[in-house]
């Protein structure tokens, strides 16, 4: 059986997702089983989902998947560096994967390679890359520029976030010697972030901006039917969706407990953002203003968001991104086989019903008592109180598509 991993985030499953699938299989052959390895319940942009994660595993498999499984938490809140090599770990580690699909502006797989390539070189080496850092660039766009100085083709590449996450697939891939062999597909619809649907698929930040201004019925056209269906259950039993402006308080509460000494675990040691993010927490009163303020052209939106979410999560950059331990959050049609094939092959434990958790290896706690305080804390943001309440992980189990 040929089976093919997507790293995905889903937030939510729209259009764009289902063609990717759709593509992939055309590719591959119809019978290819897909495994998703996906974000939980906060996203690498630094925010909350818009739907908990089981919700958008079960419309996953609704629309096509097989398996859905959580990227590291750690992963979910790097860079597309870590994000990458947090999802690669854990599709490489579960032994029956033979392919990586990835969704790119450009699939051209030769040009992708060779922008990798040179994105590695140019860490490690490039008088370039030095020169762009001491202008105040942070470290993606100074990687960019030392590539185009090497080749304008490769480094207009990363000008694309699509693109940009595409490489790093590529060198996590090579980084681990993986057998998984990758496929680049091109992206059709909306830009990333893009405010407008192209041929009738969307961005996700364009059907999260209608959920935010109260239009889910807009939502509608622009995603599969069995997608609109879970997030139009979702948001009548008062679970979705869920915004961070529902926990900016717990958030600002938490933070200005943190000096520029305490935040700087989080900020991966780096003392000036650590300082100017100190700054701008005392010095106003909500998230939004907080990283407006402390965001500049070295250190991104992005990058201080994650950087705050970490600080609430108690998620030091020392954690890695690598997966330790493989968490089933949604089963479809060919995922019971994968399953089962996953129990010879799989480098890891794999957690199917979350009070086996308790079974699990002493040195394995400490990450499974952060995902359940992630968690936790994700639930305070739910529209309806009554689902605020705490311990929800061992109150939920996956989805598991029938037969019928």
């Amino acid at each position: 059986m040929t089976v093919c991993g997507v790293v995905a985030e889903y937030n939510p499953f729209h259009a764009g997702h289902a063609h990717h699938i759709a593509e992939t299989r055309r590719a591959l052959g119809a019978e290819t089983a897909v495994v998703c390895a996906m974000s939980g319940n906060f996203v690498q942009r630094g925010d909350l989902a818009v739907l908990e994660k089981y919700a958008r595993a079960e419309a996953a498999v609704q629309c096509g998947a097989d398996l859905v499984l959580e990227t590291p938490l750690a992963a979910c809140l790097s860079s597309a560096e870590g994000f990458a090599r947090g999802a690669v770990s854990l599709l490489d580690a579960l032994g029956c994967v033979t392919h990586l699909s990835f969704g790119a502006e450009t699939a051209d797989l030769a040009l992708l390679r060779r922008a990798a390539g040179l994105s590695r070189a140019a860490g490690a080496h490039a008088d370039a890359l030095r020169q762009a850092l001491a202008t105040g660039l942070p470290y993606a766009a100074a990687v960019q520029q030392a590539v185009c100085t090497a080749d304008p083709a490769a480094g207009a590449l990363l000008a694309s976030p699509n693109n940009t996450l595409a490489v790093e697939y590529l060198c996590a891939l090579d980084a681990r010697g993986s057998r998984m062999q990758p496929l680049a597909i091109e992206r059709k619809g909306g830009a990333h972030d893009s405010d407008t649907p192209a041929d009738g698929l969307p961005s996700a930040s364009y059907l999260r901006g209608l959920l935010a201004a109260g239009d889910a019925e807009a939502c509608r056209p622009l995603m599969p039917q069995a997608s609109f269906a879970v997030l139009a259950r979702e948001m009548q039993r008062g679970a979705a969706p869920v915004t961070r402006r529902a926990v900016d308080q717990a958030l600002l509460a938490h933070l200005r407990r943190l000096d520029a000494a305490a935040l700087c675990p989080f900020c991966g040691g780096d003392e000036g953002l650590a300082h100017r993010l100190a700054d701008a927490i005392r010095d106003n009163t909500d998230f939004s203003a907080v990283c407006a303020a402390a965001q500049t052209r070295r250190y991104p939106l992005a990058r201080v968001r994650r950087v705050l979410l970490r600080a609430w999560l108690d998620l030091p950059q020392t954690v890695p991104p690598e997966a330790a331990y493989v968490r089933v959050l949604a089963v479809g049609a060919r995922g019971r086989d994968i399953l089962r094939r996953m129990k010879d092959a799989c480098a890891l434990p794999v957690i199917v019903k979350p009070v086996t958790e308790r079974s699990l290896p002493e040195n394995l706690q400490p990450a499974l008592a952060r995902d359940a305080l992630a968690d936790d804390l994700y639930a305070l943001a739910y529209p309806a109180p009554k689902w605020r309440v705490g311990g929800g992980r061992f109150r939920k189990t996956p989805f598991c598509l029938t037969d019928d």
